[in-house]
Order: structure tokens, then sequence, then C-alpha cells
């Protein structure tokens, strides 16, 4: 039983550095977008545009996992892909959080291929979260390097 709390704690923990990159994938997707709408940005402008995207990432910081999707979908911060994809991780995730230990009878003494089995759902789950993680992280990267290129080139 200890492999399947451990799994979920993982699951938990993968999920909110998901929740994190995408809240970061969209203050700077704000900035980005912003520089293209510009022609040129100014000093004054650009900090303008860094606040409004800060105060939106202040409001992310409080969301569910479920809302922080609704807004990248809004926002149009990530693919439709991505998006999807997120979406069915937190339907998942949602079940393991709220759900799994209602409706999963593990009885007095679960058997061995019981826990087994559920620990290599648990697993394959896991391995899902980390492939969207790592995938988050190097959007986050390219756009964090797009913004640092144009603030060069603006000379920010």
């Amino acid at each position: 039983m200890n492999r399947i709390y451990c799994a979920i704690g993982k699951i938990i923990e993968v999920t909110q550095n998901i929740e994190l990159c995408v809240v970061d994938i969209c203050e700077l997707s704000e900035i980005v977008k912003e520089f293209s709408r510009h022609k040129m940005m100014t000093a004054q402008d650009f900090m303008q545009v860094k606040d409004d995207a800060g105060y939106l990432k202040q409001k992310m910081m409080t969301m569910t996992f479920g809302q922080l999707v609704g807004i990248i979908y809004e926002s149009k911060s990530l693919g439709y892909d991505e998006i999807n994809e997120l979406k069915a991780l937190l339907e998942k995730r949602n079940y393991f959080a709220h759900e799994y230990f209602k409706y999963t009878d593990f009885g007095d003494f679960p058997k061995e291929e019981f826990i087994v089995e559920e620990f290599s759902a648990l697993k394959e789950y896991l391995t899902e979260l980390k492939k969207m993680d790592n995938r988050l992280r190097i959007i986050k990267n390219n756009l964090n390097d797009r913004l640092n290129y144009l603030t060069s080139k603006a000379g920010l």
C-alpha cells in the first residue's frame, strides 16, 4: 500500500509543478504577444505589459488546475494538443486526488497482485505527467528565450 500512497503523492507533486509551469507560460506568452502587437515597445509600455502579466500570474496562482486550463485555453498560450492533453491529465488527477480511495476497495488485506496492478497503472499515469511537465518546461524556456531576444532587440 505504501507504494500506492507514494505514487499518488508524486502524481500530486508533478501536477503542481505543471500548474506552476502553466502559470509561467501564460505570463511569458502575454508579454511576448504584446511585442508582436507593437511596432515599437517603449520602456514604459514594457513595464505596463510586465505589470499586467504579473497581475494575471498572481491571480492564476490561486486558481485550481481546471481554472488554469481554462485561462490557458482563452489566452491561446498553448496549442490545442497541449490543452486537450492537460484536460485529460486533469481528469485523471482529479480522480486520484478526490475519488480513488473512496471507490477503490482495498479490503483488510489486499492481495499483492492487486497492489502491483494498481501501482503499475499509477506509474503509467505518472509517466504521462512527467512527459507533459518536460514538454511544458521546454515551451516555457523557449518563451523565455524569445522574450530575452525581443527585449534585447528593443533595447529594454
